[in-house]
């Protein structure tokens, strides 16, 4: 496996070890099954479809990618906005969105408050343990994936680890400021290149609890860019059992903090503040790290 030479080689375990194995149905937007190359062909159609409009107001997430334990399997999402109405049923015209194409016209950075503003975030209640902002992406995986970022410029990380409501998942999530969305586009391929080789991975935020699992036992690995920006989420087992293709749980919990949260919230809520719903009304105080 190739290394960056920081600290020695990489932490195990790696985020692939299963062969493929069937997948659960699960109740997720426009889902497209099969391999690598059945995905890169529906990546390759999706793009050329939305390209135009994407470039224009750059507010739609293009793919979420499940690295799953597996000799590189994918999954990939797709997902559009809703159409909002008004109270007497008719359509309400869209506000005009905020450009978060680049960081030239979105300027202002990630920060802990915005994207993890109480001690729980998303619909279901993820429970957050501990934040961190930091100022590039070389602490948040390890190998050729840290080489993709640096690539695409990142300049700031902001990741938490949560616990799934049920208490059964620790999770790392997080989003990183890249310079544009072409860069974020670019490092969308490049990671799907480099995990799907096992040239590297990302890696949990180890806060001690059930966390430190995260250097023990297989993980599940999802990821999506929307604009200059890519959300991700490394899940784990709080019991240090191996996850694998099968487990509908840790599926779940990608598409609730990464297309749901990170990108259908937090994100939107950069393209028209207005519509930040589902983030939590009455914020507590957490914890913070370096």
């Amino acid at each position: 496996m190739d290394w960056d030479g920081h600290g020695g080689s990489p932490a195990v375990p790696v985020q692939w070890s299963a062969p493929p194995v069937a997948e659960p149905a699960l109740d997720l937007p426009d889902r497209r099954r099969g391999g690598r190359s059945r995905t890169r062909r529906a990546a390759d159609r999706a793009r050329r479809h939305t390209s135009p409009w994407l470039n224009a107001v750059g507010i739609l997430a293009v793919a979420v990618l499940v690295g799953v334990c597996t000799a590189g399997g994918y999954i990939m999402f797709s997902h559009g906005g809703a159409t909002g109405a008004t109270a007497d049923g008719s359509v309400a015209p869209p506000p005009t969105p905020h450009d978060i194409s680049n960081r030239q016209v979105d300027p202002a950075p990630l920060t802990e408050a915005e994207i993890f503003p109480g001690a729980t975030v998303a619909a279901a209640g993820y429970q957050v343990v501990k934040t961190q902002a930091a100022a590039d992406c070389k602490a948040v995986a390890v190998g050729e994936p840290v080489k993709v970022l640096t690539l695409a410029n990142c300049t700031q990380a902001v990741r938490a680890t949560l616990t799934s409501p049920d208490k059964t998942y620790v999770v790392t999530a997080g989003l990183l400021n890249l310079d544009s969305q072409a860069a974020a586009q670019q490092a969308n391929e490049g990671l799907r290149t480099a995990v799907g080789a096992q040239k590297g991975r990302f890696t949990g935020y180890e806060v001690g609890g059930p966390s430190v699992v995260f250097g023990q036992a297989a993980t599940q690995l999802g990821w999506d860019v929307r604009g200059h920006f890519l959300g991700y989420c490394v899940v784990a087992r709080a019991d240090g059992k191996p996850l694998d293709g099968t487990d509908a749980g840790a599926r779940q919990i990608i598409d609730d903090l990464v297309e749901k949260y990170l990108i259908g919230t937090v994100l939107q809520a950069r393209v028209t503040p207005a519509s930040r719903a589902g983030s939590p009304a009455k914020p507590t105080p957490k914890k913070s790290g370096n």
